[in-house]
């Protein structure tokens, strides 16, 4: 590196062979002052000052460090040699347009190593006493590093236009609630330009049901207090709504606040997890009527459980299960929910093929009506009071035989969604069997707890109804009654007319007995003439009133035995729980011995159990 006494050179000190530590260049004003002199020497920017040939003459030592030359190097050395020819051109024709005044200009210098370095320069015009231009003095500043930021700056800006550009998801900036930039993807999936898109506020996006929901989230975020993306739906420009998941954050834009957002499209990824969820559902429902079917072999049961559990898997405001009778070829209502009274009196029996039921159990095929009204086989009139404006029926098959049909409705029109269409079908594909089982079960316990000749219960199954129904009324702390018949002088009727007939007697009370009696109460034969009536939830005067409305049938009644009219008469006793019995033994116990007491008293009435139960009284304490 040149010391200071050779960093400024000049021709006539060359000639003249003197030092410039501290003295005047000769010819040349502006060293003329030693200020001038420190400032030019310590300046830190490369000062060179040329002749009118455009050789330089003078230079600092900053300009030595620049361009990595010496005195040898730069005394009178042509200036443009400093520059790359086509930026020497440019130099010169922004000097001429200038007429020599000073001008500024970014260029490129060639260092001696052969390496060009970006400068700032700053040329200005040398004069003499007479105004005629002597040379030139031009300021040099390495910019190298500032255009290399820049270019790094520039670059990095076109890359992340670039990536913004080609990202796949949306990437927005808003200030005071408006876009100020969207990229290319949120006009694809808003359907909306660019130009509608700035300026529009960035809450018209969405869709009105989430608004509230979504500014609590994005304060949330804003705030800090949450990181995680959140999800909403937006409306497109064409009014279809997308799933979007998006994440915010504030930056500083401009001098001012901004909020930074991108979106992603997640309609599909939403669509799966419906169908997943729906697919789950469905298997759940399976799952839990599967689990129904297996608890119970009761078809009323059985059947009603199926219904709740479709109802809540569908949610619709009514449901019906109607099953084949092959004997009338009817469809009968055997479970229902949601109908009214109205309602299930119609269509509590149908025929196949007619109804809206009965079409989908001829045809084998699930039948939908979207919008009742417009179908003009329906009763309309039943189904405008019960509010009923979509209906669909699947017919339960198994083994390729029709055994009934589930048929479900809603209180508005709907669109029928495929997916309730296929859950029905599975639900009656698995209930198919399940009814089988249970109606095979019925008939087996009806031979089996049912007396052959009457059609009432048997003994066994009496007994085990007796136990049940105290148990029952133990726990909810209610009373059950034990209606005991027996037929007058039957072994009278049997020795003149014959036992055969005996048996049409008998018969005769049965139906008598079904008639009378109400449909909760369970009516059996105990045992040759002997006949009971199990009233569940009933005391002693209750039963006493179906005692008598069974008295009074059977007295009025006639047989034809021989061609001839033939009467016959009962005598009924009556015990009930808890007030008379304790136990299922105390119970027939008692209404035996009130039917004994009317025969005793002469037969053909009602007489109704005395002494009632009695609690022991504790002694009282003698303290």
């Amino acid at each position: 590196m040149a010391n200071k006494s050779r960093s400024v050179r000049g021709k006539a000190q060359a000639a003249a062979g003197e030092s410039t530590g501290g003295k005047r260049p000769s010819g040349h004003p502006l060293l003329t002052q030693e200020n001038y002199r420190t400032i030019f020497e310590n300046s830190t920017v490369a000062i060179i000052v040329t002749d009118e040939n455009e050789n330089i003459v003078f230079w600092n030592k900053f300009a030595e460090s620049l361009l990595a030359m010496d005195t040898a190097d730069l005394h009178m050395r042509p200036v443009r040699s400093l520059y790359p020819e086509k930026e020497w051109r440019r130099i010169r024709l922004q000097n001429a347009r200038r007429k020599g005044m000073q001008h500024h200009t970014e260029t490129r210098v060639i260092r001696k190593d052969g390496g060009i370095i970006d400068v700032d320069l700053s040329l200005s015009a040398l004069k003499g006493l007479d105004g005629e231009v002597t040379g030139s003095i031009g300021i040099i500043a390495d910019i190298t590093e500032r255009k290399k930021a820049e270019q790094a700056l520039r670059q990095g800006e076109e890359l992340l236009r670039g990536m913004t550009e080609a990202a796949a998801t949306v990437i927005y900036l808003v200030q005071d609630g408006r876009f100020t930039y969207v990229n290319r993807v949120m006009e694809e999936i808003s359907g909306y330009t660019n130009d509608e898109l700035l300026g529009m506020r960035s809450t018209d996006l969405i869709h009105p049901e989430d608004k509230e929901e979504a500014r609590a989230k994005a304060i949330a975020s804003l705030k800090g207090h949450s990181s995680l993306p959140y999800e909403f739906r937006v409306l497109k420009k064409d009014t279809e709504t997308l799933w979007v998941s998006e994440r915010i954050t504030s930056i500083e834009y401009g001098g001012n606040r901004a909020v930074l957002g991108t979106l992603m499209d997640i309609t599909i990824r939403k669509i799966a997890e419906a169908t997943s969820r729906e697919h789950t559902d469905q298997i759940e429902t399976l799952l839990e009527i599967s689990t129904k079917l297996g608890q119970s072999l009761n078809l009323a049961e059985l059947l009603q459980g199926v219904l709740e559990s479709i109802t809540e898997a569908i949610q619709v405001g009514a449901a019906g299960i109607h099953l084949l009778d092959e004997q009338t070829n009817e469809l009968v209502l055997e479970a229902h929910y949601g109908f009214s009274a109205d309602f299930v009196h119609k269509m509590a029996r149908m025929k196949l093929g007619k109804g809206f039921a009965g079409r989908a159990a001829l045809s084998g095929k699930a039948v939908i009506l979207s919008d009742t009204s417009a179908d003009m086989k329906s009763d309309l009139m039943v189904l405008q009071r019960m509010g009923l404006r979509s209906l669909y029926s699947v017919p339960i098959i198994t083994r390729e035989k029709i055994l009934g049909t589930i048929c479900v409705g809603s209180h508005g029109s709907r669109n029928i969604m495929e997916r309730d269409v296929r859950l029905l079908g599975s639900i009656a594909s698995q209930i198919g069997v399940a009814i089988e089982n249970a109606q095979m079960y019925e008939r087996a316990v009806e031979i089996a707890f049912t007396d052959s000749l009457t059609g009432l219960y048997n003994r066994r199954y009496l007994m085990e109804q007796i136990r049940r129904e105290l148990a029952r009324a133990e726990r909810n702390k209610t009373a059950v009654s034990l209606i005991m018949i027996d037929v007058d002088d039957l072994k009278t009727v049997n020795d003149r007319f014959g036992h055969d007939q005996g048996d049409v007697l008998l018969k005769e009370l049965a139906r008598i007995i079904k008639t009378r009696a109400r449909a909760s109460d369970v009516a059996a034969r105990l045992g040759g003439d002997e006949f009971v009536v199990l009233t569940p939830d009933t005391d002693l005067v209750g039963a006493s009133e179906v005692g008598q409305r069974l008295w009074s049938e059977a007295h009025l009644s006639r047989l034809q035995m021989d061609d001839r009219e033939v009467g016959f008469s009962v005598s009924i006793g009556i015990a009930s729980y808890p007030s008379y019995a304790a136990s299922t033994e105390g119970l027939l116990k008692k209404a035996d011995e009130a039917m004994y007491e009317a025969k005793r008293a002469g037969k053909n009435r009602v007489c109704l159990a005395t002494s009632p139960v009695t609690t022991a009284v504790p002694p009282q304490s003698s303290e």
